[in-house]
């Protein structure tokens, strides 16, 4: 049975960086590598075909040379999953999803011929059993998380890895927190489960010898979740690095009380993890007390985004305003603590409630839930799916007001700067020369960002500043202030279509 995998197309959106991807060789930030874990467990006399929206379109020669498709997507994803349903539906192609929007959202796709819901380790051999029998039910839903033994590595055979500005590994599941707002919980559970080394050393492997070099990020909700496993993997992954003379560069989420283990911050020093993104979400203790967010309180934020920094580590801080606690004057100090600490990459949204989350259910006894949210609360009004304490319009107006002015290029450059100054180079990392590839991206940022760019001389002012106090750093403030870029124009265009 020829099997197509389809990955929707990510919209514009903060996490996207799609303007600032376009100065790379790559198409794409990330490969799907759930939709790739999922090909790696169909039959291997299955032929296979990958299709990923964000590198290539999805043509009537992929849907004739289908015998079945099976569509993996987030909650983000929503408008491009109904167009490809539609699309194979048309050409009466099978269609089987699966993935963190189908388990969330079963109910809204009667068009599928089945859902595999919740984790697939278990429960997908089942449905393919029933499938060769003719026998297949609509509906195939995990009942446990399994252990992540039974996983196996991501066929990345089916991609060109040359497509993506980033490679990812996953080493865990599931979250020892429960943040009242977040359903990752839900979707993975709250005990941590993990990989062994051998796997993840031999998918380090399998992407070093298709000749992956460059940034791998680790997409676990909370990389520590379980300190003694994460200190066994860094150990492991220090070791491989040395060996192969530092191919890869690491980044991964985790929670602040990271800040707090130093045995952890060396080593992950030592194995190059170059940045970590934080859910920090407020600077109000009350609003973190509301929501469950107990990581965070009695912390000095600024002092664990400086002990981060230290480290080697670049701060990608998560923030949301909207909380019932907030004060009035929640929008200006949460701008004051971005800036004050040097976070480049701050990711500030509106509150959303997912389904079936401790806030959902709160917010449906006070009567205060307005339908779904869309899956995307960083400059996207259409996640607010609640009535807020402090009321729709102050609170819209003033997150409007928190974007125009962390992404005003002088803020953003203003916010490097800080960061540069903290930061701590690890010196673990193999020196070598820039590929033509990078060259390339180089001078298309120059002249974008320093000829054509309405702030070019912000850019520029920048640039000299570097240049005089963290010449090291050259190449990181290019590519940051690319980031930069991104976050501007889509900040520019969900303000104007917020009016």
């Amino acid at each position: 049975m020829r099997a197509l995998l389809i990955s929707p197309r990510c919209p514009d959106t903060f996490w996207s960086l799609r303007h600032a991807v376009q100065f790379s060789q790559a198409k794409a930030l990330f490969p799907p590598l759930g939709l790739l874990t999922v090909a790696a467990m169909l039959p291997r006399d299955w032929p296979k075909k990958v299709v990923d929206l964000n590198v290539e379109p999805l043509t009537d020669a992929h849907l004739a040379w289908a015998d079945i498709a099976f569509i993996s997507a987030m909650s983000i994803h929503w408008d491009s999953v109904d167009a490809i349903i539609q699309r194979c539906k048309a050409r009466d192609l099978k269609v089987v999803v699966g993935g963190p929007h189908f388990s969330r959202w079963p109910k809204g796709y009667k068009d599928a011929d089945h859902s595999v819901l919740g984790e697939a380790e278990e429960i997908l051999p089942v449905f393919l059993q029933d499938l060769a029998r003719d026998q297949a039910k609509p509906v195939y839903r995990a009942e446990k998380f399994p252990e992540m033994a039974s996983t196996p590595p991501p066929a990345w055979e089916l991609v060109n890895l040359a497509n993506y500005l980033n490679a990812s590994v996953q080493f865990t599941r599931g979250c020892p927190f429960s943040c009242e707002f977040c359903d990752v919980v839900l979707l993975f559970g709250r005990r941590p489960r993990y990989k062994s080394l051998a796997q993840i050393i031999a998918e380090l492997d399998t992407l070093y010898h298709a000749g992956w070099r460059g940034e791998v990020m680790f997409v676990d909700d909370n990389f520590i979740g379980n300190p003694g496993k994460a200190k066994e993997l860094l150990t492991a992954i220090v070791g491989w690095q040395q060996a192969h003379g530092y191919p890869f560069e690491f980044f991964t989420q985790a929670s602040l009380n990271l800040a707090e283990k130093p045995e952890m911050l060396s080593l992950m020093s030592q194995a190059d993890f170059k940045r970590i993104f934080i859910g920090i979400e407020t600077t109000f203790t009350d609003s973190l007390a509301e929501c469950n967010k107990h990581q965070n309180q009695d912390q000095d934020l600024i002092e664990a985004v400086r002990t981060l920094q230290g480290a080697g580590m670049e701060v990608m801080g998560g923030f949301i305003v909207g909380f019932d606690a907030d004060p009035p004057t929640v929008f200006d100090d949460i701008v004051r603590l971005i800036q004050i600490a040097g976070i480049p990459r701050a990711m500030i949204g509106m509150l959303s409630a997912p389904p079936d989350t401790p806030l959902w259910h709160r917010l449906e006894k006070e009567g205060r839930l307005l339908g779904l949210p869309n899956g995307d609360n960083a400059m996207n009004t259409g996640a607010l799916n609640f009535v807020p304490k402090m009321g729709r319009e102050k609170l819209v107006a003033g997150y409007k007001t928190m974007v125009a002015r962390l992404y005003d290029p002088r803020a953003y450059y203003e916010r490097v700067l800080i960061y540069f100054a903290h930061h701590r180079s690890n010196g673990h990392q193999c020196r070598r020369l820039p590929t033509a590839g990078e060259v390339k991206s180089l001078l298309a940022i120059l002249w974008t960002l320093g000829v054509k760019g309405s702030d070019r001389r912000a850019f520029w002012s920048f640039l000299g500043q570097v240049l005089l106090k963290h010449r090291h750093l050259f190449t990181e403030a290019i590519f940051t202030a690319a980031c930069g870029h991104h976050f501007h124009v889509i900040s520019r265009s969900f303000i104007n279509e917020a009016k």
